[in-house]
């Protein structure tokens, strides 16, 4: 049986681990390999140093078990330092033991895993942190699902929402976690739904509401999202996660001293369900997923809530094409944490982040006073296909008038055109999901680049039929036709000369309706075309761009759940402040520079890793 850490998921310059069980003497066996650093199809190679240790291991008719250990950093240039950031763990096995002077390829007897290996993980009876027994208490569950959502061969993407309502709870009560309930519909291994959110919603946030009309609305199905025909007003106000869903995730329960709330007179009685379909393989699929949430009359210590912070949605989110990495920032800063934040401030227990295929690097950084704290999350090897929740060992506090920046890297090498902020997993997002406690009445706390700065960094002023303040307005208020389009089909029509496997712009894109006047030397070129004639190619070009867009100016918006609160969208500079220094590499000369990258200081022993597989008898690589 071979196991097999990797950064990348590539065999190439990978930290190998060969366990089996002698069938001779019933001794387990651990042998330290690494993968060929310069190509995918060489053998893999013997460690000069073994790091890996045997604690136990058996075998019988069906299972081969080892238990092993090995320390999370080891100084050995080819060992994978341990860390928090995702790792891919790629396996194989065979059906005798190995010779391992020359390893037999394993066939098709392989698979891959993304994990966290350092990521504490709440349970349903988590321990509680101050006594560190287990806290068990009496829950139930409340099953949430749309009801057979049929998706067309012709969708590409999909957001569907559904109202529904809290079980009669005439008692406050304590969400402490939540799952995924997926279908397939009948067809096995494909699952297209990309995301699932649940929203609490507020029913008294417009004049002239109906609240008879939510009942109603319980009744139905369900619509499109995000659309201004479509769509009731009323559900704009389904604005705070409680419940939040990517690929790769399980959910999570939360520490045993905190929970959401839900229920009592003065509770909220209705969720919304949004439900993300991403059909790239053009099925027709008939859905009905959903969460199921545990919920407690047991009441904890504290009130949890959730937050999305990062990048607001909008085309203003730029990645270049052709790039190796490239970065955009989303920021909540002093305009809503000095007004909504306890004087004693939020303490974060989880985040999880979301962008879509190009995401290749996210962290949750800390500013306060001028200077950077310690990276609250960092992800350096983030995978799309693995969005689990990162729960913290340590809670860390957010005070009033902190800073809190989701930073995501990006990689476009193979894209000919620039991507876009958007709904769909081809175009571009940057959010944090974080949970906290003390819950706050906020929702939502996110920036974008000003749009009159947007234009400008291009070198664009004015356009023909409307002048700038109409497309700000546009872009921030009636943006709803242009952008947030819910339901994108395989019949619409591209605008320029987007191919099959980039970012899909449509003839009512308003990129491509705007029509520039001044400059004069581009009038009569659509902004969207402008920007395919960039030259993108250039370094020096998209760094200036890429340092501009962080450096400059950020429209920050602090979107509140209580109606009885507003908060203005506030133009601020990026805060100026010392960067976080990690603390010094206790390891030296590194013969493979990409891993040094990963290294941290320490010696402790990572939890012993436990593999079982199905197999005849024994494995091996």
């Amino acid at each position: 049986m071979d196991y097999i850490g990797s950064n990348d998921g590539l065999m190439s310059r990978s930290d190998l681990v060969l366990l089996w069980v002698d069938d001779s003497t019933g001794q387990a066996n651990v042998l330290d390999y690494h993968g060929a650093q310069h190509s995918l199809n060489k053998d893999p190679l013997l460690d000069d140093t073994q790091n890996y240790y045997v604690l136990n291991g058996f075998q019988n008719a069906t299972h081969t078990n080892v238990k092993f250990k090995r320390k999370i950093e080891t100084c050995d240039p080819y060992d994978i330092p341990f860390s928090t950031d995702t790792v891919k763990i790629l396996w194989s096995f065979g059906e005798m033991d190995p010779n391992y002077e020359s390893l037999t390829w394993h066939g098709k007897n392989r698979g891959v895993k993304s994990v966290h290996l350092l990521s504490p993980m709440f349970t349903q009876n988590s321990r509680d942190p101050q006594t560190r027994k287990k806290k068990i208490s009496e829950t139930r569950n409340w099953d949430i699902t749309v009801n057979n959502v049929t998706i067309e061969p012709t969708m590409n993407t999909l957001y569907w929402c559904k109202i529904v309502r809290i079980p009669e709870l005439s008692n406050k009560q304590h969400i402490i976690g939540y799952e995924a309930l997926l279908s397939h519909s009948g067809h096995l291994n494909i699952n297209i739904v990309h995301q699932m959110t649940l929203f609490e919603c507020q029913t008294k946030s417009y004049p002239g509401s109906d609240p008879l009309s939510w009942d109603l609305w319980v009744r139905g199905s369900g619509t499109v999202c995000n659309s201004n025909l479509l769509t009731p007003r009323d559900w704009d106000s389904c604005s705070t996660p409680v419940a939040v869903w990517s690929p790769g995730s399980k959910g999570q329960f939360l520490p045993s001293h905190v929970g959401i709330p839900m229920g009592g007179v003065s509770g909220v009685k209705y969720y919304m369900l949004e439900v993300h379909y991403d059909n790239s393989n053009r099925k027709k699929i008939v859905d009905h997923s959903g969460f199921r949430i545990h919920y407690t009359h047991d009441l904890r210590t504290y009130d949890a809530g959730i937050i999305v912070s990062g990048v607001s949605i909008s085309d203003t989110q730029l990645i270049p094409p052709g790039q190796n990495i490239y970065r955009n920032v989303g920021i909540c800063g002093p305009p809503c944490s000095s007004v909504m934040f306890p004087e004693k401030g939020i303490k974060i227990i989880s985040g999880s982040f979301h962008s879509h295929e190009a995401g290749r690097k996210m962290s949750l950084r800390h500013i306060r006073s001028g200077k950077e704290l310690k990276r609250i999350i960092e992800d350096d090897n983030y995978d799309y296909s693995y969005q689990h929740v990162h729960q913290l060992a340590n809670e860390t506090v957010v005070l009033p008038g902190d800073y809190l920046i989701t930073d995501c890297a990006y990689e476009t090498k193979h894209r000919k055109l620039p991507t876009f902020g958007g709904y769909s997993t081809k175009e571009e997002m940057c959010l944090t999901f974080i949970t906290y406690y003390p819950k706050i009445e906020l929702s939502g706390c996110y920036s974008m680049t000003p749009v009159r700065e947007f234009f400008e960094m291009f070198g664009v002023y004015q356009f023909y039929s409307m002048n700038m303040t109409d497309v700000e307005n546009l872009f921030l208020y009636n943006g709803n036709d242009y952008i947030k389009n819910s339901i994108f089909t395989e019949e619409q029509k591209r605008s320029g000369n987007s191919s099959k496997d980039e970012n899909i712009y449509y003839d009512d894109n308003l990129l491509n309706k705007l029509l520039i006047s001044d400059p004069v030397e581009f009038h009569d070129r659509t902004f969207l075309s402008h920007l395919y004639q960039l030259p993108w190619h250039e370094p020096l070009f998209t760094k200036r761009v890429e340092l501009e867009f962080i450096t400059g100016k950020h429209m920050t918006f602090c979107r509140v759940s209580n109606d009885s609160i507003s908060i203005p969208s506030e133009i601020i500079r990026f805060p100026e402040f010392t960067a976080y220094v990690k603390p010094a590499k206790t390891c030296l000369n590194y013969m493979l520079s990409g891993n040094g990258d990963f290294r941290s200081k320490g010696s402790r022993h990572v939890d012993a890793f436990i593999l079982s597989l199905f197999s005849l008898i024994v494995f091996i690589f």
